[in-house]
């Protein structure tokens, strides 16, 4: 990967949102990638963590992080991509994530994730 955009799938985004062991590093991390993007997918999957996990306040600074990220639209050839990636056991989620990612093309600089099955599959 030689690109200059990092993509984050939602165990990565959710570290900046909700103090973890590894948000400071992380946040270093990215200050080298300041073009991010995702899959529309994150929107939700974000929403949804954080009331699950009672984080509720932090939907504002959600919120607020969306608007620095480039999303790719997960539309009917990215879905196809997705269903044919290996290896067979990735989770669906996963898997659309890695697509989108893909979607970047030359653009890929650097696949963020702490899931270590997907970090496996990238």
């Amino acid at each position: 990967m030689n690109g200059r955009t990092a993509y984050l799938d939602t165990s990565a985004f959710l570290k900046l949102i909700v103090a973890e062991p590894e948000s400071q590093a992380l946040g270093r991390f990215l200050r080298r990638w300041p073009l991010r993007a995702t899959a529309t997918l994150l929107r939700t999957e974000t929403v949804r963590a954080l009331r699950r996990t009672g984080h509720d306040a932090e939907l504002s600074v959600a919120h607020r992080l969306f608007r620095a990220l480039r999303f790719i639209r997960i539309d009917e050839p990215l879905l196809d991509q997705a269903g044919g990636l290996d290896p067979r056991e990735m989770r669906t989620l996963d898997a659309i994530h890695l697509s989108a990612a893909l979607a970047l093309g030359s653009d890929l600089g650097v696949f963020v994730t702490y899931d270590g099955r997907l970090a496996e599959a990238a």
